[in-house]
Parts: structure tokens; sequence; C-alpha cells
């Protein structure tokens, strides 16, 4: 049994404020509510977030601001920068890149953006939506998601659709358009962090148009130019034009002796010892598949012995400083991680396009506040604070709930008897009936269309 929301969450109020000039009162009240008890610890369903509310709204009203009401996301999500550039002075910092996937039943059909797509988690094709996020962090404190966009497969025809022909954009062109968009938008040119699937020529070739610096990690199978020990010449005898020869990451690297120890400095005072986190080696190289020199890392866990190897157009960075950026790319995993497990985003099941991109915006808002929440802590009092996790602000809104419950409960007598009410409606629920099983009329056998 979960604790009613006693009253809104008084952040989430006033931080949703910058949409109210895309929203009627009734659109921000309906929003406000959806939000709060998010927070509180609602799952992602109308009906949930109906009882928590003690049917302060009945599911129908919901379900119709979510999917039919008249409002543009896309004017939302311009307000909602236009919030985050007022509220921080964004000098620089990162651009992460990664893409998720919202898994549904095997059998669902009509929840918009649901294909059949191969999860490399599960390693098998299921039906879900796959989503590619834009996310922003300074290194340190200043953390937000800043636009996301459904990817859509092409080859699957989904009922959803209703003959709606979309443009198929792969990952990577999506990925491109949000940081060009994010940019038009006022965002400064920051370092691009993506992982592997990310780390390809097309990718590359649309940063590079942009003028941005990024690390990126690659696959191993990327090979390397290196100029050929002797002179290569062509069945005529002539000299060749291509006086190189193509050699696999882990044997070009096998060549170059220096290892570069990455981690953590002793610490006396504490009683820590020197801790290796990673063994590097560097060069400054070209790939055969991506065009231009950069530099190239491979960096070694000597724990579980895995191999990365990482690439950045900043040539004059040393392989410390090129890991020290790329473990940024974190952040948009946690982002991910509270959006499944605190937001619930997965559990969001709502079956029109508008309804799906803005519960997808509402979780991107949610995950924005409680971030500047953790910053406005941090920055309280004169001298800098520890920063806490998502989860503990969760936790000590979810309290500050639990008090102003209990205070409602003692002072507010229609409360306790609303409460008490919804919660015997769920107490009994009667089983369907059972009907007798007849005999139908008969028919031939060569009526019966018989399965495969």
């Amino acid at each position: 049994m979960k604790i009613p929301c006693a009253e809104k969450v008084p952040f989430i109020v006033s931080g949703l404020a910058f949409l109210q000039p895309a929203l009627t009162n009734c659109q921000f009240n309906n929003l406000t509510l959806i939000a709060s008890a998010l927070v509180l610890g609602s799952k992602f369903c109308l009906s949930d977030i109906n009882c928590m509310w003690l049917e302060e709204k009945c599911v129908s009203t919901l379900s119709f601001f979510m999917s039919h009401a008249k409002f543009s996301t896309e004017e939302m999500q311009h307000l909602y920068i236009l919030q985050t550039m007022s509220l921080y002075s964004i000098k620089g910092g990162y651009f992460l890149i990664d893409d998720t996937m919202q898994h549904h039943s095997n059998y669902c059909k009509w929840i918009h953006g649901v294909f059949v797509l191969f999860d490399h988690a599960f390693k098998t094709n299921l039906r879900a939506k796959c989503i590619v996020v834009l996310y922003y962090s300074d290194g340190h404190n200043i953390k937000f998601p800043i636009r996301h966009e459904i990817y859509y497969k092409d080859t699957d025809k989904m009922a959803w659709q209703g003959g709606k022909k979309r443009p198929c954009l792969t990952k990577y062109e999506l990925a491109l358009n949000m940081i060009k968009w994010a940019l038009n938008n006022g965002f400064p040119k920051c370092t691009v962090l993506a992982d592997s699937w990310f780390g390809i020529e097309p990718f590359i070739k649309g940063l590079r148009i942009s003028h941005l610096d990024y690390v990126l990690e690659i696959k191993s199978s990327y090979t390397v130019r290196t100029p050929c020990k002797e002179t290569r010449l062509t069945p005529k005898g002539r000299v060749a034009k291509n006086q190189f020869e193509k050699k696999p990451l882990h044997d070009f690297f096998k060549d170059i002796s220096e290892v570069i120890k990455c981690g953590f400095k002793a610490d006396p005072l504490n009683n820590k010892k020197e801790k290796v986190l990673y063994q590097t080696k560097i060069a400054t190289e070209k790939l055969n598949s991506i065009p231009g020199k950069h530099r190239i890392v491979q960096s070694i866990d000597p724990l579980k012995q895995t191999t990365k190897y990482l690439i950045t157009n900043c040539l004059t960075w040393e392989a410390s400083k090129i890991i020290s950026a790329y473990s940024n790319r974190w952040v948009i995993e946690e982002f991910f991680r509270n959006a499944k497990q605190l937001s619930d985003m997965e559990g969001a099941t709502i079956r029109s396009e508008q309804g799906v991109t803005l519960a997808l915006c509402l979780v991107s808002w949610i995950d924005f506040l409680l971030h500047y929440e953790n910053y406005k802590h941090c920055t309280a009092d004169e001298l800098p604070q520890e920063s806490l996790t998502i989860p503990s602000i969760i936790r000590r809104t979810q309290y500050e709930n639990l008090e102003a419950f209990i205070d409602r409960v003692f002072s507010d007598e229609k409360f306790l008897n609303k409460w008490l009410e919804v919660e015997k409606k769920k107490i009994y629920r009667k089983r369907k009936k059972k009907y007798e099983l007849v005999q139908m009329e008969g028919i031939g056998y060569e009526q019966v269309d018989w399965a495969a």
C-alpha cells in the first residue's frame, strides 16, 4: 500500500512553471499532478497515478490530457532549453550521446514508436521503442538531458502508423540533428562523448563539419594505416601510390612498448595505497576507415582484463586526459537507470504519438529538476557541499510527503475518509463468471481451415 500524495511537490510546481506559456492552467495542473506522483513513487500508469491522488482526477481526464489535449511538445521543448540556459551559465562541457530501449510486450502493436528491434543486452529480437538521447554535463554538478528522438525503423509496418510515412534516419543522423538543434538554440560547442556504436566514419564526419571536438570509443576490428617498411611497387615496377599497410589495432599496439598507468595516487593519511585502474598505450595515427589523424588510446583494465580503444581529434591530449574526459559519458547511463527505476520510463505504454513524446519529455524534465535541486544544495552555502545522489533527493522528497501526509491525516478528516474509501475499493476483485461449455452445431470436415 503506497502513501497518497498529500500535496504537489513544491520544486516540481515551481520548476515546471516555465511551461505555463504553452499550457492552459488546467493542463499545467494535470502535468504537475503526474510529475509529482512519479517523484513520490507512482508507476507511470495513469490508474496508479489516479490512486495516488485519491481519484482527484479520473483516468480518462489524464489520458485525454496526455494524448489529445491541444499543445505543442516542440514549443515546450524550446521553453525547456531556454530555462536551462537561464538557470546555468554554460561555457563548455560535454555532449553525451547514447540510445536505450523501452521494452514492451511481445504482442504490442499499437503503442507509438514500437518496432521489432534487436536488443544487444538480451541477444534477441523483441518489440521495443529505441530512444536516442542527447545529454549535457559540465563534468561536475550541472547535468540535464537536452533532447531525445525516437528511432523509426523503415522495414516494419506497425498498426499505429496508419499508413503515415516517416523518414527513417539512422541513430547517428538523429544524434547529429540533436547536436545541431542544441547549437542553434545557444549551446556552446562542447566535446562529444559516445560509445562504439557512434564511433563510425559518417558520425565523425558530421562532427568535423560542425567543428566539434570528440572522444569516442571504437571497435577493436578497426585498422591503422602505417607506412610500409619497404617501398611498394606496382606490377610494372613503378612506385605505388599507397605506401602504407593496414594493421589491426591489437597488433599495432603490440609494437608500442611504452605503457602509461592511470589511476589514483597513494593517500598515506587515509591508509590508501596506489591503485592502477588502466594500463594505456597512446599513438597519433590515421585509421583506415576514418579520415584524418587521431590520438588513439588502448586502455586495458588489469582486473577485468578488458580492452577499449578510444580516439579523439585533440592531438595534444595525454592518455589520462582522454580517459578522464570519456569517463564523463557514464552520466548518461545514470540517467537511463534513474529514468527506468525512479521515473518508470519503461512503464509508460501510452498509445498516441503526442502521449509518448510528452511522457519522455516529462521523464527528462524530472531528471533536470532533480539535478537542479542537487546543484542548489551544493552551492547553497559559501563553502561547496558534497553532491547527493538522485535517489537521495527522491527519498528526501518522499519523506517530506510523509510528514505532510501525517499532518493531513490528523487535521483533515475529509482527506482521511477519502483515502479509506479509495483503498477499500481495491480490496475485493470478483472473478470472472465461469460459463458452462456446450456443444455447438457440427460443421463439415471440408469447411475447416486447418492451420499449417
